[in-house]
């Protein structure tokens, strides 16, 4: 197993998609895998999943 961290910046999504249904998305994705998912600031969220 490989712990892995996945980073969500809103500022770099096309306008119209949130950021919220991107990390939703990615946290169906990977499931069981996921071990923690950690806002950094006002637009960020960091995600930590094992593969």
């Amino acid at each position: 197993m490989v712990h892995k961290i996945k980073y969500f910046e809103a500022d770099k999504l096309k306008s119209g998609i949130f950021l919220q249904d991107v990390v939703n998305e990615f946290l169906a994705e990977k499931d069981e895998k996921i071990i923690a998912v950690h806002p950094v600031m006002e637009k960020t969220l960091l995600v930590h999943y094992v593969e």
